[in-house]
């Protein structure tokens, strides 16, 4: 315990310690370096995938297809917890004679 005290300790006192001006400049070196290098690699991914057609339908169709099983499944997810929950109304007194009709006629309608 005493020795995971003394590491923390240590660690804290490294993040207090003032940064020298020397080592701000070598870290806005990397961070531009970093900045240049994503940009770069962003712009020729861009252009491979708008300058052939190929790649440009592939991608097309890809993210046609995720969103529409997205869309097919999430709806009916939400349809499944909407029955469910007009389910637990049947016992209402006012409502219930309604809730229980409208099941039966969606239960008909699915056999």
């Amino acid at each position: 315990m005493a020795r995971r005290d003394e590491l923390e300790r240590r660690r804290l006192e490294k993040k207090r310690r003032p940064m020298s001006n020397e080592e701000v400049k070598q870290l806005e070196k990397i961070v531009d370096r970093l900045e240049t290098m994503t940009t770069q690699s962003r712009m020729k991914d861009l252009a491979y995938h708008y300058t052939n057609p190929k790649e440009v339908i592939k991608t097309n169709i890809i993210a046609g297809v995720a969103r529409g099983l997205g869309m097919t499944v999430g709806t009916a997810m939400i349809i499944a917890l909407l029955l469910f929950l007009l389910s637990q109304f049947v016992t209402l007194p006012i409502i219930g004679e309604y809730i229980g009709n409208l099941l039966d006629v969606i239960e008909q309608e699915r056999n």
